[in-house]
C-alpha cells in the first residue's frame, strides 16, 4: 500500500531570512484522505482513512469509526477497523477481470463518500528484478533494476513500491550481562541474541513508469532503488521485495500529480487541494473536497538477495556500521546513588554492559552498540535465504 500524507496549508507573509520564524497555518481546509488499492491477490484488502493536517502538526489524524464497503455487481465486501484509520476486509477476496468495483465510506459524523467504478486491468508481470554495480549521480553503488515484457500494442501504467530487508551486525559484542542485586553488580550469562539482527523498511517513494510515451511496450532497466557503496544496508546481506501495481491511466495521472506535488518546492501553494484530483467524491456535499484514489490493480512481485561479496572484493572496506558513537565509558560507582542511577539506565535499556577491566572498573556503551534489537529483530525472517 502506498502511504499518502497531506499537510494542507495556506500561508503568506514571509519576511526576512536572518531571524528564525515559527510557521503556522493561517487558513486550513480540512479534507478526508482515502487510500485504497484492491488487488487481484486473494487476501484481506486494506483501505486507509485519514484527514489533511496543518503544517505545524506532526502528522495526519486517523479517521476512526467509519463504515467501509467495496461493492461489485451485487456483491458487498465489508471492512472493519483493525487499528485507527486502517480498515481491513472481513474476508479475503480478490479483484477479477470484467467486474466493476466501487468504494463506499460512511464516516462517524454522518457523511457519505463514494468512488467512481473501477475495473481490473490485466497486465504483464515483472520479468526480472536484478542488482547491478554502477554509478549514479556521481556516486558509486548498487542499482536495483527491473524489466517488464509488455504485451505488443498495449500501453502499461505501473506503480511500484518495495520493502527492503537487510542484515546488521553489532560493532561490539559480549557474552555477559550485568544485573544489580543487593547493592552490587553481578555478571550473568547473556540470554538473547544481540549480535545479528534483521531490519525491514518499506519504501517511502511514489515510483511510476509507463510505456505510453515510448515506441515499444517493454520496460527495460527501470531504476527502483540506488544504494550508495557507503550505505550500511549492503554491508552484509540485503534483500528487496519489489511490487508492481498495474493501474489505470487515470490512477497513474493521480499518482504522477501526487509525486510532482510532493517534489515541488512550492510547499506553500494556495491551490494544493485543487491540484490533486482523484476519483472520489462526497455524496453528502458535492462541494466538499475528497483526496485520494480508489484503484483496482493487477499485482506482480519479485524478491532478490545479494551479499556484500557479490559486488565488492573482500579487501574492500565494508560500509560504516549502522550505529555510531560507540565510545566506552567507565562510570564512577563509588556511591550507592551512582550505582542505582546506572542500574536504572541498564533496566530501561539505555546502556549495555561491555566488559570489566581489573583496576579500571565496569565498562559500558550505549545499548545499540551491542544490542542490535534496538534497530531490528533477532528473529530470522521466514523468507530469508542464507
Amino acid at each position: 500500500m502506498i502511504k499518502l500524507f497531506f499537510g494542507i496549508v495556506l500561508v503568506s507573509g514571509f519576511h526576512g531570512c536572518v531571524e528564525p520564524i515559527e510557521i503556522e497555518s493561517q487558513t486550513f481546509e480540512d479534507a478526508l484522505v482515502i487510500e485504497g488499492i484492491i488487488t487481484n491477490e486473494l487476501q484481506r484488502q486494506e483501505i486507509l482513512l485519514s484527514r489533511t493536517f496543518r503544517l505545524e502538526e506532526r502528522g495526519p489524524a486517523k479517521e476512526s469509526n467509519a463504515q467501509v464497503w467495496v461493492l461489485s455487481e451485487g456483491q458487498s465486501f465489508s471492512f472493519s477497523e483493525a487499528e485507527p484509520g486502517r480498515y481491513v476486509s472481513d474476508n479475503a477476496f480478490r479483484a477479477v477481470p470484467g467486474r466493476s468495483y466501487t468504494l463506499e465510506v460512511n464516516t462517524s459524523n454522518g457523511r457519505k463518500y463514494s468512488s467512481e467504478p473501477e475495473q481490473l486491468t490485466e497486465a504483464p508481470g515483472i520479468s526480472n528484478v536484478y542488482a547491478k554495480k554502477t554509478s549514479f549521480r556521481n556516486e558509486e553503488g548498487i542499482a536495483i533494476l527491473l524489466d517488464v515484457k509488455g504485451a505488443e500494442g498495449n500501453y502499461g501504467f505501473y506503480l511500484y513500491d518495495f520493502s527492503e530487508t537487510y542484515k546488521i551486525v553489532s560493532p561490539l559484542t559480549t557474552t555477559r550481562d550485568l544485573i544489580y542485586m543487593d547493592g552490587e553488580f553481578i555478571e550473568v550469562p547473556k540470554t538473547k541474541e544481540e549480535s545479528v539482527c534483521y531490519v525491514t523498511e518499506p519504501s517511502q517513494e511514489v515510483l511510476l513508469a509507463n510505456t505510453y510515451e515510448q515506441s515499444g511496450s517493454d520496460l527495460n532497466r527501470f531504476l527502483v532503488r540506488f544504494i550508495e557503496n557507503k550505505d550500511y544496508k549492503t554491508a552484509y546481506r540485503y534483500s528487496i521485495l519489489v511490487k508492481q501495481y498495474s493501474i489505470s491511466a487515470d490512477a497513474f495521472s493521480f499518482y504522477e500529480t501526487l509525486r510532482d506535488f510532493s517534489d515541488s518546492e512550492s510547499l506553500f501553494s494556495q491551490n494544493q487541494l485543487g491540484l490533486i484530483n482523484g476519483n472520489l467524491f462526497s455524496e453528502s456535499d458535492p462541494n466538499e473536497k475528497v483526496i485520494g484514489f480508489f484503484s483496482i490493480a493487477d499485482v506482480s512481485s519479485q524478491r532478490i538477495f545479494f551479499d556484500f561479496e557479490d559486488f565488492y572484493e573482500r579487501s574492500e572496506v565494508r560500509p560504516a556500521s549502522h550505529v555510531t558513537g560507540c565510545e566506552i565509558s567507565v562510570p564512577d560507582l563509588s556511591t550507592t546513588g551512582n550505582k542505582e542511577a546506572l542500574a536504572q539506565q541498564l533496566n530501561v535499556g539505555n546502556v549495555k554492559y561491555f566488559a570489566y577491566e581489573f583496576g579500571v572498573g565496569y565498562k559500558f556503551v550505549k545499548a545499540g552498540c551491542i544490542d542490535c534489537t534496538v534497530f531490528g529483530t533477532n528473529v530470522v525472517p521466514d523468507f530469508w535465504e542464507k
